[in-house]
């Protein structure tokens, strides 16, 4: 019997923006009342085991759309792509590299 979810080396690179980009897209078309909706936020997060991802919706800019609908929307959207999308080496570089840079600041604070 096979896995039903993939591994992370399976899933197709995307870059943040493209992702946040899809996932908004995708929810103002899952319900009609969800064409405000503004968008996603993601974040690159280590992955725990090798079928989890590599990123997470940090924030969610909901606009004038019912909040309700849209959360479910983005439960079922975000679940399908997590098993389908990875991001992409140049996007959690990025990542890398911003969160080398806070922690850098918060160690000159000190």
């Amino acid at each position: 019997m096979r896995w039903m979810s993939r591994s992370v080396e399976d899933r197709q690179p995307v870059t943040i923006g493209d992702l946040q980009l899809s996932i908004s897209e995708a929810v103002k078309k899952f319900d009609p009342t969800c064409e405000t909706f503004i968008g996603v936020i993601i974040e690159f997060a280590e992955p725990k085991s090798r079928l989890e991802t590599n990123w997470a919706i940090k924030g969610v800019k909901y606009g004038s759309c019912d909040r309700e609908k849209a959360a479910r929307a983005m439960a079922a959207i975000t679940s399908r792509m997590q098993s389908e999308f990875k991001l992409s080496a140049t996007s959690t570089r990025k990542a890398g590299r911003a969160y080398a840079s806070r922690v850098s600041a918060l160690l000159n604070l000190f």
